[in-house]
């Protein structure tokens, strides 16, 4: 990746006035903070709950990567005039032509899902059987990249970082310091130029695992949290969420949805459920809620139809804490819920 390049669109966007990131609606200070590593060239750990717009500001930077000559056909988006990986090498030493392309940002952004299952070879690559019997298992020919090498000259999203074992984070210290990987049956250092994006659920969540603190020192730690205002959050759902042809959302029904899910990040509802809802939650409402008009007949939604919709839309992602009076009564929790937002008893 030409970090240069990169940085001088961000600055003539900045300077010029143009809205950087424009589907992340408000985190300003947030927004901020990443553009300032993203010219500074570090790598970036996301810290917040699920659903807040990490994986949206991520693809949002890979839009800002200016377009780029790559090999043709190389998996490594090697630099027709100084590739990096052993076979466009070995083609320039020979004297063959590299015919280029161009790839844009956004085919340059390779996501990684975070889970104890993850394994060494699906980072840095592994051994392609048929090759191998062509060419014998210690030919460099026979090896595939994984998705780190694969993000070479873009960027790199890895969602839930703190998923994965302690001893696959330890595969990560070379290529994000260094930029490169050792791969060592070949004797190969391949090049790994990319910025990573990861994210990182809070470390009270179920299955995390404790960052180690070399790993973490590669990282600018960002936190994000859920929309600061009412008037955020309604514009999140506008923009993401599929409306419905000739049904009509009233201002009242739409900030009982809004308010409901809100009510769930703070006290006294918060004390108890597990965690929050997301906008995730709020748009499935919004969403359901219109749908339920047009099952009806309606050409309006109104409260009848948010009531009959919220528990479906909030079961799976509003659970009763193991302290709360609703452990065991989670459909009482989402009325009770409703009730007091409401004010209809």
């Amino acid at each position: 990746m030409n970090l240069e390049e990169l940085r001088n669109i961000v600055i003539g966007r900045i300077r010029s006035g143009v809205e950087l990131l424009p589907s992340i609606i408000g985190q300003e200070s947030v927004k901020e903070k990443i553009l300032a590593s993203v010219l500074a060239g570090h790598h970036i750990l996301l810290e917040g709950p699920p659903g807040v717009g990490k994986t949206t500001l991520a693809r949002n930077i890979a839009q800002l990567l200016p377009a780029i000559q790559s090999v043709k056909g190389c998996l490594f988006h090697c630099d027709p005039n100084e590739p990096a990986c052993p076979k466009c090498k070995e083609q320039l030493a020979e004297n063959k032509s590299l015919e280029s392309e161009e790839v844009g940002g956004l085919s340059r952004f390779i996501r990684i899902q975070g889970s104890p299952d993850l394994c060494a070879e699906d980072l840095l690559g592994d051994i392609d059987p048929a090759m191998a019997f062509k060419y014998g298992p210690q030919d460099y020919r026979a090896f595939t990249p994984g998705k780190l090498l694969k993000g070479n000259r873009g960027i790199v999203f890895f969602d839930e970082l703190n998923r994965v074992q302690e001893k696959l984070q330890n595969a990560l210290l070379q290529v994000l310091e260094e930029h490169i990987a050792t791969i060592g049956p070949y004797d190969v250092d391949y090049q790994a130029d990319f910025i990573m994006i990861a994210t990182m659920n809070p470390k009270e969540h179920a299955g995390v695992e404790e960052l180690s603190d070399v790993l973490l020192d590669r990282f600018d730690v960002v936190k994000m949290d859920y929309p600061e205002t009412l008037e955020n959050e309604k514009t999140i759902i506008q923009l993401r969420s599929r409306s419905v042809d000739g049904i009509e959302m009233p201002g009242d029904v739409f900030d009982n949805i809004v308010n409901l899910v809100r009510a769930t990040r703070r006290e006294p509802w918060s004390l108890e459920v597990e965690q929050g809802a997301s906008v995730r939650a709020s748009i499935a409402l919004y969403e359901k809620t219109m749908a339920g008009a047009l099952l009806r007949k309606k050409k309006v939604c109104d409260m009848d139809d948010m009531r009959s919709m919220v528990f479906s839309s909030l079961a799976g992602r509003v659970k009763p804490s193991a302290e709360s009076k609703y452990f065991e009564n989670p459909v009482d929790l989402i009325d009770d819920l409703v009730r007091d937002v409401t004010g209809e008893y």
